[in-house]
């Protein structure tokens, strides 16, 4: 790829980014873009995944534990591609918790973990859950951009490297999960 093909994707990723930053969110819109935005943060995702597993019972066939580890994987990949590129992310005011946790934003760390579990669950033949969730993954993104905490570019990104995990995930179970410790409870 030559430096004017990337110049030419470096430009349309700027100018979609200002585009979808323009929409209007104000007011309720606003609010719901923030809980959206939010819902897929840590400190959401960990407490839920700990419920469910011990909804499960602490199975080590609980779904929990498949979903775990691709969050797992997600946050450790994404961290590593994060701070390999250095992209800073776009000016704004909204996500001052992410601009000083982490300032840089290629790929979303969102957008990868929740389409991550998405997969995770369509692997379980779950099959409305998973779309549900794909559903709520590509809201996230969405709001993740329109708040002006992401490029498009990132969470491109972002979803192709939760898709990536989720289908290794996807073959991984397929196969029973081998070389999963067994638990001691």
């Amino acid at each position: 790829m030559s430096l004017a093909s990337l110049g030419f994707i470096r430009e349309l990723d700027l100018r979609a980014t200002a585009w979808l930053r323009a929409l209007p969110a104000r007011g309720a819109g606003r609010l719901a873009l923030s809980l959206l935005a939010h819902s897929g943060d840590s400190l959401i995702l960990v407490p839920g995944l700990a419920l469910l597993w011990w909804a499960g019972h602490f199975s080590r066939q609980s779904i929990a534990v498949p979903l775990f580890i691709g969050y797992l994987l997600s946050v450790l990949l994404t961290t590593a591609l994060k701070y390999a590129v250095r992209r800073r992310r776009p000016e704004g005011e909204w996500g001052a918790l992410y601009r000083k946790t982490d300032p840089h934003s290629f790929p979303s760390g969102h957008a990868a973990r929740t389409l991550t579990l998405s997969l995770v669950v369509l692997a379980r033949d779950l099959v409305l859950a998973g779309a549900l969730l794909v559903a709520w993954s590509l809201a996230v993104g969405f709001a993740r951009i329109v708040l002006g905490v992401h490029f498009l570019l990132d969470v491109v990104a972002g979803y192709l490297l939760g898709l990536a995990i989720g289908l290794a995930l996807w073959l991984w179970m397929a196969r029973g999960l081998p070389g999963l410790p067994s638990f001691p409870w």
